[in-house]
């Protein structure tokens, strides 16, 4: 017993001594959900280490608070209620802002566990399967997809739709669409926050990676409202001139059509009037 409690703390105080070497040697911390995340999607991330140029580590949150209290003391109230739930942590000196971009678009379809949540509607394509018949035709048949066998091989009859986006998938769809060769998930680097321990400064998530549809619609209404304000305060610019030629002819027609002024430009309106 006495071995095994010794083993541990070698563990933790080995984690520890690399958690602070890791802080020495770099300035920024991205901290990533691991929850969930996929085996298969670590990987893929761990091999992007060396082209991006940082550093993924695991460890208990204690260990890793015990290592920033040792070394960024300043930092430790900033960042412990921050660390809920499980997470990885990214160790960087280059730009978190370009890491986190990167980080977010890189995706992976995978299969299918039970249990997981259909991202989107599921849907089994009509069409042949390639699977012989046997037994997996009563799993075709418990959800309700509609099959015949032709030329030795189970044909899915229509497009079938299985689960619903938000639904849960059951041990029996995961199988399916595991043997269809169908990978529903869609599988993220779910990034919470990024902290600079020599500013000692936490950027949030919304800042690290903005929603780029978001920033493009305010860009356009900001313009849209700075034209509006510009012709209403008759500022000059080579861009405003041209609508405020365009809105003082409008003007001045209108002016001289209701004070019935003659001229090429008013004797059709006068005359429809009349």
């Amino acid at each position: 017993m006495s071995m095994r409690i010794s083993r541990a703390r070698e563990r933790k105080e080995k984690m520890r001594k690399t958690f602070e070497e890791l802080l020495k040697n770099n300035r920024y911390l991205i901290i990533i959900d691991a929850y969930r995340l996929k085996a298969s999607m670590l990987a893929e991330v761990r091999g992007l280490q060396d082209k991006l140029g940082f550093k993924i580590k695991g460890g208990k949150k204690g260990v890793f608070l015990k290592a920033v209290e040792n070394i960024y003391p300043s930092s430790i109230d900033n960042l412990k209620p921050k660390l809920e739930g499980e997470v990885l942590y990214i160790f960087t000196n280059e730009n978190p802002f370009d890491i986190s971009y990167e980080l977010d678009k890189f995706e992976m379809d995978l299969e299918a566990s039970p249990g997981d949540t259909a991202p989107q509607d599921i849907i089994i394509p009509e069409g042949n399967t390639g699977i012989p018949p046997g037994p997996i035709i009563g799993l075709f048949s418990s959800l309700n997809i509609p099959t015949k066998i032709i030329a030795g091989a189970i044909h899915v009859v229509k497009d079938t739709l299985v689960a619903k986006k938000g639904d849960k998938i059951t041990p029996n769809l995961a199988n399916i669409l595991l043997k269809l060769g169908i990978k529903p998930i869609k599988s993220k680097v779910n990034i919470r926050f990024a902290y600079d321990f020599k500013e000692n400064i936490l950027i949030k998530r919304e800042y690290l990676i903005p929603n780029i549809e978001a920033i493009k619609e305010e860009i356009e209404e900001a313009f849209i409202n700075s034209i509006k304000i510009a012709v209403e305060t008759t500022y000059i610019h080579e861009t405003i001139i041209p609508i405020l030629i365009s809105k003082a002819l409008l003007n001045a027609k209108t002016i001289a059509i209701e004070s019935e002024y003659i001229d090429e430009d008013t004797i059709i309106e006068l005359m429809s009037y009349a």
